[in-house]
């Protein structure tokens, strides 16, 4: 005998009982009577041929099939609000706010270009930017605050939804040239070379003292400053190194102003990384910028490569 398919409305109440382990609760949040919502949860049972909860004095928990039942039932509501969502945006011009959060160099190289395009071929898109260090965009990410952004690794991302826009090994850069010139400095040679680093825990700073703490050395950091400014201006005052990338570097157009060397032993490559928001479905509109800042951010590497 073929059996019925649970619908979307049974998904979604099955979902917040699951999330409030009580029925009463649930049915107060979706503003329904709860021996509505009972007969919902049985007819889904049913439906399922498999019981979905245990129920106790205090409320209901769920059994193990239960569990892989939320797991599919949460990708299958999403994938509908997904569908949608898609449909709705097809039917009308891209439109609404987009958040995007900037690295500081990437504000300068490519905000103006984003918002340009943006405005001529989307006039309905109102463009948001938002400028910090990668440890807030996640944040800003997370809390679903920004719908897109870019941020900075120092180990290849493996999760999905980081897509890697750009690759660049770190050098230290100032003046005057560290030791006897030569375009690559050993990672162990950084110990009697005075730094200006980030505080911890930005990712660059995590990632080195770690490589340091392998190697059995100590760091000699003089000054932190997330500031890459501020890096710049004290770095050009003072016999004192900062670390960058290479296309950092040729990026500010510091490789006329200062000497740097590249990092080796190990080498150490900086990841720039497009996310996106996991908080909420991306809207037409947010996945069209996210093809032109993909385009913009290639492009302006493949001019300073």
């Amino acid at each position: 005998m073929a059996t019925s398919s649970p619908d979307l409305d049974s998904l979604r109440l099955f979902i917040k009982v699951a999330e409030l382990g009580n029925i009463s609760l649930a049915a107060s949040a979706v503003g329904l009577s709860q021996p509505s919502v009972s007969r919902s949860l049985r007819a889904l049972e049913e439906c399922l041929q498999a019981p979905l909860f245990h129920r106790t004095g205090r409320g209901v928990r769920l059994t193990e099939v239960g569990e892989q039942a939320l797991l599919r039932a949460r990708a299958l509501v999403e994938s509908a609000d997904q569908f949608a969502s898609d449909i709705r945006d097809q039917a009308q011009a891209p439109s609404g706010v987009v958040t995007v959060a900037l690295l500081t160099a990437y504000m300068r190289a490519v905000g103006p270009d984003l918002f340009e395009e943006v405005r001529r071929r989307f006039p309905g898109v109102v463009l948001r930017l938002l400028e910090s260090f990668s440890v807030q965009h996640e944040d800003w990410l997370g809390t679903g605050r920004v719908d897109i952004a870019l941020v900075t690794r120092y180990r290849k991302p493996s999760r999905d939804g980081q897509e890697v826009l750009a690759v660049s090994d770190l050098v230290v850069v100032g003046n005057p040239a560290i030791g006897g010139g030569g375009d690559t400095i050993p990672f162990r040679e950084l110990a009697s070379v005075p730094l200006v680093l980030p505080a911890a825990p930005n990712g660059l700073r995590v990632r080195v003292e770690e490589v340091a703490r392998r190697l059995g050395i100590r760091l000699n950091v003089v000054l932190e400053a997330d500031s890459v400014e501020a890096q710049r201006a004290i770095i050009a005052r003072d016999r004192c190194y900062a670390m960058w990338s290479q296309h950092s570097v040729r990026q500010a157009g510091a490789d006329t102003l200062f000497a740097s060397r590249r990092i080796v032993e190990p080498r150490l490559p900086r990841y720039v990384v497009m996310q996106t928001t996991t908080h909420h479905p991306l809207s037409r509109a947010s996945r069209e910028v996210a093809r032109i800042l993909r385009r913009l951010v290639l492009a302006a590497h493949a001019h300073t490569a």
